[in-house]
């Protein structure tokens, strides 16, 4: 509206300004007693070029107001790369021309660097080992990290949009703030810690539950923990238990073996002594195994071989290989060893029948490797405690053969899990960790 009221009065203007000069020349013509012809001749060359002036007027300025209605509205709608051409002669244009193409630079520059900015947010949120998931005011889903996809198994294409009270984990967002839990997501059991924060965006409330696994930072102050307990205990035992020992052989060749029944009496309690010296000495070793358990030299092994390889070492016992995959990967092959062999003594021991048998299946997603192992035993009675030092359900066991294990695997950055089966009695060890 104010665009045609601004045309329209130029025009008028520039008619009003050229009326006097014709009409003067045209009163003296006649005046003069001109020709009458001569007179609208004269006449109609001025209405045609007071016209033709009006409209070439009226032209440009309509050409110069869309260009900036075109530049501004490319703006509004975030197109920055339009930019006004400066006029031949100075105009009063051109100096709005210059600001706007100046703001649109600057706007431009200045969402590159936004962009810029949110792709490293974006990156640092994909690549850290916290969960998030952030709702919008109406409780659905609006953004999750590749660490929350992972955790939820579900990819972020299905979780966004999700209303809240359609998520299985909906209750974490009920936990008071800074929560540690144990819970268990469809990839993945442990212990959490739970942040959950308010933000604002467009004066509507919005939603961010963190979930941290504090699992391992967890463990590794219980493994430190255990490591200083069993270095001091192993130290003061071996120290009582070493001159035990050697008094009670010492004693023991001492005492004549001569057949009387004081004598035999005196040499069978020495051979008691020095055995449960011995037993103790050797019970107390085995904790070592614990407190000195080096790093993995990694080296490319194809696990397949492997595996194979040590089911040999139960041939007595029935295994079925369900499923498998030739790969190599990079573990250290002795301490992987030495874990396979310790969980599957577990499972043949677990199971009293002769028709028991042991079920494998391996394989490698998105460069993890996966392995579970499957027993028919009687499982576990007390799941809590299985990954405590001293703690056995075996008549001579020491308790640390379940403990090594998993700091084995978690060693090479993996995952180990021991739970009882859910379809009949047994248990089912499930092994990760990456293959690279």
């Amino acid at each position: 509206m104010f665009r045609h009221s601004l045309e329209s009065l130029q025009q008028r203007l520039l008619i009003i300004a050229s009326l006097p000069s014709s009409l003067a020349i045209i009163v003296l013509m006649i005046w003069n007693d001109y020709s009458g012809y001569l007179i609208a001749l004269v006449a109609l060359i001025f209405l045609t070029l007071i016209g033709y002036c009006s409209l070439m007027t009226r032209q440009v300025l309509n050409f110069q107001l869309t260009t900036l209605t075109n530049l501004i509205e490319a703006i509004t709608h975030n197109d920055f790369s339009l930019r006004g051409k400066r006029q031949k002669a100075d105009s009063e244009l051109n100096g709005l021309i210059d600001m706007i193409n100046e703001l649109a630079s600057s706007m431009q520059k200045q969402r590159l660097h936004v962009k810029q900015q949110q792709y490293l947010v974006r990156k640092v949120l994909n690549n850290i080992d916290v969960a998030i998931v952030a709702l919008n005011s109406d409780q659905e889903i609006a953004f999750v990290n590749e660490t929350a996809v992972s955790l939820l198994g579900q990819s972020a294409k299905a979780l966004k949009g999700l209303a809240l009270h359609d998520l299985s984990f909906r209750s974490l967002f009920e936990l008071p703030a800074n929560s540690v839990v144990e819970y268990q997501f469809p990839k993945r059991r442990g212990r959490y810690k739970i942040i959950l924060e308010k933000y604002f965006e467009d004066g509507k409330k919005q939603q961010l539950l963190f979930i941290t696994d504090v699992s391992q930072l967890l463990r590794e102050e219980e493994y430190r923990a255990w490591r200083n307990l069993l270095r001091v205990m192993s130290h003061e035992i071996n120290n009582t238990l070493t001159p035990i020992a050697s008094l009670s052989q010492m004693l023991l060749s001492a005492v004549p073996d001569d057949g009387k029944e004081e004598n035999q009496d005196l040499r069978d309690g020495l051979d008691i002594i020095n055995e449960r010296a011995l037993n103790l000495k050797s019970f107390v070793d085995s904790y070592r195994k614990l407190t000195s358990l080096p790093l993995p030299q990694k080296a490319p092994h194809n696990i397949d071989s492997l595996i194979r390889k040590i089911l040999t070492l139960f041939e007595h016992r029935k295994t079925h290989i369900i499923a498998s995959e030739s790969v190599e990967v990079n573990i250290d092959a002795v301490q992987i060893e030495q874990m396979l062999i310790n969980i599957l003594k577990n499972a043949d021991e677990a199971m009293s029948s002769p028709e028991g048998a042991i079920y494998l299946s391996w394989k490698v997603r998105d460069n993890e490797f996966c392995l579970k192992i499957l027993d028919e035993g009687c499982g576990i009675g007390n799941t809590e405690n299985i990954f405590v030092p001293f703690y056995s359900v075996k008549k001579n066991g020491s308790g640390i053969g379940l403990m090594l294990s998993r700091q084995i695997v978690e060693s090479h950055g993996g995952y180990f899990s021991l739970a009882n089966r859910e379809d009949q009695p047994g248990c089912k060890v499930t092994i990760k960790f990456p293959t690279e």
